[in-house]
């Protein structure tokens, strides 16, 4: 198998695998804590959540994120002393989500105080606490994802491997933003 269909089907098996298991967290937190109606989609997760308390609906939002972080530290952890390009577009595939928290800071800091609804914000609110004191660590935590993972394909094989990589993510995302829809509407 050519390198370029190896790093596709790597894209297209691991981008819908990372953004699932992200939904799944919810996915199941819904049902511990007994939400009615809760419906896997492609990119979310709806359920009936009237009855759940604000502590019980932020768990429910930080445990996406929280698989998210566990995918970055299991590839950190698995790349450490040999690299392998399975768990680097794991790695970078994973935090693609959380890159909203940058478009929240930038525009709280534009003087705005808008109302979003992703992981981090609603964890925040449903605890009480400011929002941009874990949109802030999240956004740093995306930078170093890309940083080190990025660092690392560098080290494979140059602008090659980086550029077979951003091509392995960028087919991921079109094929599931494609079909992922039909599999879990």
């Amino acid at each position: 198998m050519s390198r370029i269909l190896k790093y596709l089907l790597l894209g297209i098996l691991l981008v819908p695998l990372t953004i699932v298991t992200h939904e799944l967290g919810h996915f199941f937190a819904y049902h511990l804590f007994g939400a009615g109606n809760v419906q896997l989609h492609s990119v979310s997760v709806s359920a009936n959540k009237e009855t759940l308390s604000n502590f019980q609906l932020a768990i429910v939002n930080i445990l996406g994120p929280l698989i998210t972080y566990a995918t970055i530290a299991l590839a950190f952890f698995l790349t450490r002393k040999n690299y392998h390009p399975l768990w680097t577009i794991a790695a970078l595939a994973a935090p693609i989500g959380r890159i909203v928290n940058f478009i929240y800071i930038y525009f709280r800091l534009a003087g705005y105080q808008p109302n979003p609804n992703f992981d981090e914000f609603n964890f925040s609110r449903n605890l009480g606490i400011e929002p941009l004191f874990l949109a802030v660590p999240t956004a740093i935590l995306v930078i170093a994802t890309f940083i080190v993972f990025i660092k690392k394909a560098w080290n494979e094989d140059k602008l090659r491997e980086v550029g077979l990589i951003a091509v392995s993510l960028i087919a991921g995302l079109v094929v599931w933003s494609l079909i992922g829809k039909f599999i879990f509407p």
